[in-house]
């Protein structure tokens, strides 16, 4: 007798797939990784806006400084207001600003909503004066006088 032979399992052939897209994992962690990065670049952006208002604040009180002293050299006193206020402020910059003294005839706080705005002050005489400006960062008055 001869030996028998016995037929071999064979598995069918592999096939081998190639990928068309991406996994739901993979594009999950790639969405993560977008809104983690954008959260951090709005964060930054909105830092800097504050910074940038608060500098352009402390260099618009200095801009009004420089012209009340000018007003003051040519005038003889500051412009009397005798409240701290937001109209005493526009009224006093109308005033120098008309008269030349500021590039412009109005200065406006970047927001101009309260607690945001500029404000002037001076005594009944028109030898002392304050402006003010509240600044975002800190939330603490900035305030010049007269030196």
């Amino acid at each position: 007798m001869s030996p028998a032979l016995i037929p071999i399992p064979t598995s069918p052939p592999r096939v081998i797939r190639t990928m068309r897209g991406f996994t739901m994992i993979e594009l999950l962690v790639a969405a993560t990784i977008l809104a983690v990065l954008s959260a951090i670049g709005l964060v930054s952006f909105q830092s800097a806006n504050l910074r940038a208002r608060d500098g352009k604040r402390r260099a618009d009180l200095e801009q009004a400084r420089s012209a009340l002293e000018l007003y003051r050299s040519d005038i003889g006193y500051y412009p009397k207001s005798y409240s701290l206020s937001n109209a005493s402020w526009n009224a006093v910059i109308s005033l120098i600003g008309g008269a030349g003294y500021l590039n412009t005839a109005t200065m406006d706080d970047p927001k101009n909503v309260a607690p945001y705005v500029y404000e002037y002050s001076s005594n009944a005489g028109g030898t002392t004066y304050q402006v003010c400006a509240t600044l975002e960062a800190s939330q603490a008055s900035y305030c010049l006088a007269n030196p």
